[in-house]
């Protein structure tokens, strides 16, 4: 004891332990996010390729029907009397409209992917993380003593 002072427990040792805790947790949320940053980034690129791809194929479907479509149309108009052009014509005709149909179904496969790196993926990552970190926040609270509540007795109206 030094003037009146008890120096056996260092004074603010609760304290300091509270500090190291949230400022662990800090730590952790920070690299929690710069992780989730990264995989926010990957997801996006990853979006942005599958929208590129799922347009490419639309516009080849849409050459592909415009080029059947026109085929058509060059068979109607050009009807030569030999038996072989209007078979080979046709075929050729069939063949666009069989590739728009390929190219329109592959764009439809395409459209929701829960793959690495998709935004759902990220998402649900994020998802995750908040429940981790709502458990632990939760589990904290249970463990700490609940604060000491001031009852403060009522006044004595009639004195």
């Amino acid at each position: 004891m030094i003037n009146g002072v008890d120096t056996s427990e260092p004074q603010g040792a609760e304290d300091e332990e509270e500090s190291g805790t949230a400022r662990a947790l800090t730590l952790h949320l920070l690299r929690m996010f710069e992780t989730r940053m990264d995989a926010a980034g990957i997801a996006l690129n990853s979006e942005v390729q599958s929208f590129s791809k799922r347009m490419q194929l639309r516009l080849l479907a849409a050459g592909a029907l415009f080029i059947a479509i026109w085929g058509g149309i060059v068979l109607l108009a050009i009807a030569l009397p030999s038996d072989l052009r209007i078979p080979v014509l046709s075929a050729v005709v069939v063949a666009f409209v069989i590739g728009a149909v390929w190219a329109q179904s592959a764009a439809k496969r395409n459209v929701s992917s829960r793959d690495l790196g998709s935004m759902s993926w990220f998402l649900e990552s994020l998802k995750l993380d908040l429940e981790v970190l709502l458990r632990a926040l939760a589990k904290s609270r249970a463990q700490s003593p609940p604060p000491a509540e001031h009852k403060s007795e009522p006044d004595d109206l009639a004195a």
